[in-house]
């Protein structure tokens, strides 16, 4: 891996060679969930002060009458125009269902320009990315980027499906409820989407991971249902502690050395080899790398504070 310093805003992912080896909770994560104005200023969903700040731009899209046939067999000018109510491609079905436009997701490992071929036929500027993520936030909204001349609702209540448009929510879900896309028969990701919604919105969207690959949300080990889950190291904990901690969990251990810049106090990571880290030193927070590997972040002493509760960063979730 080369290495290079980067500030902890948000982490970098992290690739090196010593690497080996459902919305049923979707609400909570929509919350969470980044919704960027056009200047890319970030804007917390569950937060109606930090909507407040929303930058307008305009983003129009057509949605009139059409039907499920109109959309299959019309020449590619009816589609372009975004006049269709239904698409479908081998990747995602549109239905216009009352208020919503609900995008049945069939096949989480296509393209993403087959879910966009899709959006626009209805009339939707949407960009669905999806990521590869642990199992415990596959169907959920990892991120979100919205800009158009509406901002989400701020006279509500944040509403634990997702922001809002005009009273009606974008929210994403796994069905059956609690199924993992891509693994279990049957279950499919389902997204959202106001109808009368006329802005742009980018999604990342979480996804099983393959065999083998890296985790988007590396940054949830510690998250309820994740492979660090109850873990705590707000205080930071010995290596041989949370070695021992990784071992009962059927996890292999990976290191990063934590550098703090001495004027700013953001955060650049080393990795490091497991031979050249004490069992002394202090892990102040942990990364899921992909299936059964852990990263830890150590710094070779204790300091006054946990580095990640300093300010240059939002702290883990421990």
């Amino acid at each position: 891996m080369k290495n290079t310093d980067e500030r902890v805003s948000p982490p970098p992912r992290v690739r090196d060679d010593e690497l080996a080896g459902q919305v049923s909770a979707a609400g909570a994560r929509a919350l969470l969930a980044s919704i960027v104005s056009e200047s890319g200023s970030e804007v917390a969903a569950a937060s109606p002060s930090h909507r407040r700040s929303w930058r307008p731009r305009l983003v129009t899209g057509a949605l009139t009458a059409g039907v499920l046939v109109a959309a299959l067999v019309a020449g590619p000018g009816l589609l372009r125009d975004g006049s269709a109510t239904s698409y479908a491609n081998s990747a995602v079905d549109i239905v216009l269902d009352g208020e919503q436009y609900v995008a049945r997701i069939k096949d989480p490992f296509a393209d993403h320009a087959e879910y966009t071929e899709a959006f626009r036929a209805v009339g939707l500027d949407v960009t669905l990315r999806p990521v590869p993520v642990s199992p415990g936030s596959v169907g959920e909204i990892m991120g979100m980027m919205i800009s158009g001349d509406d901002g989400p609702d701020t006279g509500t209540p944040p509403d634990p499906s997702g922001p809002r448009f005009g009273g009606v929510p974008l929210s994403m879900e796994t069905a059956p409820g609690r199924c993992e896309p891509g693994r279990d028969a049957g279950c499919v990701m389902v997204m959202r989407i106001p109808a009368g919604f006329t802005g742009r919105v980018d999604v990342k969207l979480g996804r099983q991971a393959r065999r083998g690959e890296e985790y988007a949300n590396f940054d949830l080990a510690m998250a309820p249902g994740e492979m660090f889950a109850g873990v705590r190291l707000r205080n930071g904990r010995p290596v041989d502690e949370i070695l021992a901690e990784a071992r009962k969990r059927g996890l292999a251990a990976v290191f990063s050395l934590i550098r703090a810049d001495a004027e700013t106090g953001g955060l650049s990571f080393e990795p490091l080899p497991a031979d050249r880290v004490g069992r002394d030193w202090t892990v102040w927070n942990a990364w899921q790398v992909k299936a059964g590997v852990i990263r830890l972040l150590v710094t070779p002493g204790r300091s006054a504070e946990n580095p990640f509760y300093n300010g240059s960063a939002p702290p883990p979730a421990s």
